[in-house]
Parts: C-alpha cells; structure tokens; sequence
C-alpha cells in the first residue's frame, strides 16, 4: 500500500502547532545550549563569566545539555518526518529552518525575557 501524499499547506498546519508545542518539553535543552554557548564564549574570551559557574562543575552540566539538546533534536527531527516526508511538493527548506525557529525562539525568549 502506497504511502498517502500531504498537501504542503497540511504540513504546516500540523507542524506549527506541533512544534510550538515541543518548544515546551525542549527548554531545558535550550538553556543547557544557551549555558554551553556562554561558557564557551567565555572561555574564548569573547564575554565575561561569572566564575562561580565554571568553579562549580559547568563541564558536567554541559555534556548533559549537550546529551539533551542531541536527545531533543532527534525527537523534534522524528515526529516532524512523519509527515513532513509524505509532502514532496514542500519546500524543506523553509519548513525545517521554521521547524528550528519554532521550537528555539519560545525557549530563548523565556529564558532572558520572560522569566
């Protein structure tokens, strides 16, 4: 039995909400990304660091982000491939980059904005 076709419109309307909602379990994985991204610009000298975060074990806690963010990415990967295989008129391109935004930004602005 062939495999049935997806409109792409019909991709975007699950994706959107989809990952806006996978944004949600995937905040973590973001501020273990944004903590890595600090040490390490701290650490290249590009920014100033709070010393107490790297005295206290950051390496630890950035392997597990980086753990995280892999896990993370392969479940927002999976479920999108469900469908966003089945539209080969989709441009993929376009979807996966907002498949990124949508699921990155929400985290972002929670992390420095929001909270």
């Amino acid at each position: 039995m062939p495999r049935r076709e997806l409109r792409p419109h019909r991709v975007w309307q699950i994706g959107v909400p989809l990952n806006l909602l996978l944004a949600i379990p995937a905040a973590y994985p973001v501020a273990f990304g944004m903590l890595a991204a600090q040490v390490l610009a701290g650490e290249l000298g590009w920014v100033p660091i709070d010393p107490t975060v790297v005295d206290d074990g950051a390496g630890f806690i950035i392997i597990l982000g980086v753990v995280a963010v892999v896990f993370a990415g392969l479940v927002v990967f999976g479920l999108n491939a469900l469908f966003a295989f089945r539209a080969p008129r989709l441009k993929a391109g376009r979807y996966w980059f907002a498949v990124a935004l949508l699921v990155v930004v929400p985290d972002v602005l929670y992390w420095t904005v929001l909270r």
